[in-house]
C-alpha cells in the first residue's frame, strides 16, 4: 500500500467575479440563467436580489445547470497524489498548472524510491553528457534562471520514472462549479465502490487511490451544491476502459501501452479521450525503458530496481498500463504539431509518431504531419537545442 506523510490541502485562490459562498455562486448562476429569458443586460439581472424559489426550485430541480458553468473556481491544491492528479486531468473542462518533474526536483518520496531516484538522476545525467558532449550540443549546458542546465533537466525527467504515481505533487487547478460538482459526485461513488469491496476483491491500485477520497472531499464539501447532481450517464472518464478494434478515419480509436508519466502527458490535450485500464500490482505489462539507455546493460538495472519497488507495493511511474485513445483527424493533428518536437518529453514524442505511422495507413496525409512543426513552416517561438533534424531521432 501507497503512504505519504505530507498533508493534502486544497485552498481556494481565485473565482469568478470573487465569488465564495454557495449563496453568491447561486445567485451568480440564478443571473446567468436569468439572461435565456429576460430582455435586461447582465448587470440589471445581477443587481436582482436571491430568489431562492428561481434557483432552487427551477434552476437545478429543472436540469438547466449550464448557468453554474460560467462560475470558474482555481484552487492550489498541495500533498495530493499524482494519480488523483491524472484523474482531474483526464476530465474535459479544467486548467491545470501542475508541479513538473523536468523542471523542479522530486522530493516527498518514500525512502527507497528517493534513493532509487538520486541514483538514476545521476547515472543520465552522466549517459546524456557522454552521448551529446557540449563541444557538439553547447545548448544542453547553458544554465537557466533556475540554475539548472536543460542536461540536468532532462536526467530528472527520466528519473522520475522510478517515483510513484502517487507521490504528492502541487498545482493550480481551475474548473467550474457545475463540473466541480460532478467530479465530486464520482468520486464518492468510487469512494462508496472501493468500501464496498474492502471485504472482497479489491485491487492495489484501488486501494492506494481510495485512501485520499475522505480528505480530499472533506477540503471541497463546502462547494457541494445539492440539486446539481449530474443529469447524464457521464462517468469519470480516466477509468472508463473498453477495449475495441482500432478504427483510423476522420474518426480513430486506438489501443496500446504507455507509462503512468507518459499518460499524464497525453492528458494535456483535452480534446481527446484516453481510458485507462485499472492498473494490476506488479506491473503485468512490463515498463518502460528510456531509448538511452536500452541494449546497454544499464536496462536490466533499471527494470531490477522497477520490479523490486513494484513488489513492495509502489506503482512506479515507469510502470505500462494499457489505454484507449479517441479522437477526431483535426484535434490529433494538433496533437502532432505539439508532441512531434524537440521539446516534448521523449516517450510521449515516440507514442505519437507511432499512432500517426499507423493512422497514416488509412489517411496518407498525415504521413506528412511526420515531422517537426519547423519543418512543416510553422514558427516555433521556443529555443531548441536538438533542431529539427534530431527532433524525431534524439535518444532522450
Amino acid at each position: 500500500m501507497e503512504s505519504t506523510k505530507n498533508k493534502m490541502e486544497i485552498k481556494l485562490i481565485g473565482s469568478t467575479n470573487n465569488l465564495r459562498t454557495q449563496e453568491d455562486m447561486l445567485k451568480f448562476g440564478q443571473s446567468c440563467g436569468r439572461q435565456c429569458y429576460s430582455e435586461k443586460d447582465f448587470e440589471e439581472l445581477y443587481s436582482e436580489p436571491y430568489k431562492s424559489e428561481l434557483t432552487e426550485g427551477r434552476l437545478l430541480k429543472s436540469g438547466h445547470h449550464s448557468p453554474f458553468e460560467h462560475i470558474n473556481l482555481t484552487f492550489a491544491m498541495k500533498g495530493i497524489p499524482k494519480a488523483l492528479a491524472m484523474v482531474l486531468n483526464n476530465e474535459r473542462q479544467y486548467a491545470t498548472s501542475e508541479k513538473s518533474a523536468r523542471y523542479t526536483i522530486m522530493k516527498d518520496m518514500q525512502s527507497e524510491q528517493k534513493e532509487l531516484y538520486d541514483k538514476w538522476k545521476g547515472v543520465f545525467q552522466e549517459i546524456i553528457s557522454q552521448e551529446y558532449p557540449e563541444s557538439k550540443f553547447p545548448g544542453l549546458y547553458v544554465l537557466g534562471s533556475d540554475k539548472k542546465t536543460p542536461l540536468q533537466k532532462l536526467a530528472q525527467e527520466n528519473a522520475r520514472y522510478v517515483t510513484s504515481v502517487f507521490t504528492p505533487t502541487k498545482m493550480v487547478h481551475t474548473i467550474n462549479l457545475r463540473q466541480l460538482k460532478f467530479v465530486m459526485d464520482e468520486l464518492r461513488k468510487y469512494d462508496s465502490v472501493c468500501r464496498q469491496k474492502n471485504d472482497g476483491p479489491f485491487k492495489p491500485f484501488e486501494s492506494s487511490l481510495w485512501k485520499f477520497l475522505p480528505e480530499f472531499l472533506s477540503q471541497l464539501s463546502e462547494y457541494n451544491i445539492p440539486g446539481l447532481e449530474n443529469q447524464t450517464d457521464r462517468h469519470l472518464s480516466m477509468f472508463n476502459f473498453e477495449e475495441k478494434p482500432e478504427h483510423f478515419s476522420d474518426v480513430y480509436s486506438t489501443n496500446y501501452f504507455i507509462s503512468f508519466a507518459g499518460l499524464a502527458q497525453a492528458h494535456r490535450h483535452r480534446t481527446i479521450s484516453y481510458n485507462m485500464q485499472t492498473p494490476e500490482k506488479d506491473a503485468p505489462y512490463g515498463f518502460f525503458v528510456p531509448k538511452l539507455i536500452r541494449n546497454t546493460g544499464l536496462d536490466r538495472d533499471w527494470i531490477k530496481d522497477l520490479i523490486q519497488l513494484s513488489e513492495n507495493g509502489t506503482f512506479p511511474q515507469a510502470q505500462l498500463i494499457k489505454v484507449r485513445e479517441r479522437g477526431n483527424i483535426e484535434d490529433f493533428r494538433s496533437k502532432c504539431i505539439l508532441r512531434l518536437c524537440g521539446h516534448a518529453q521523449n516517450e510521449i514524442m515516440e507514442n505519437t509518431k507511432q499512432t500517426a505511422t499507423r493512422y497514416a495507413i488509412h489517411e496518407p496525409e498525415i504521413a506528412g504531419w511526420i515531422a517537426p512543426k519547423c519543418q512543416q513552416d510553422i514558427k516555433c517561438k521556443g529555443a531548441c537545442i536538438w533542431g529539427g533534424k534530431m527532433a524525431l531521432e534524439r535518444l532522450v
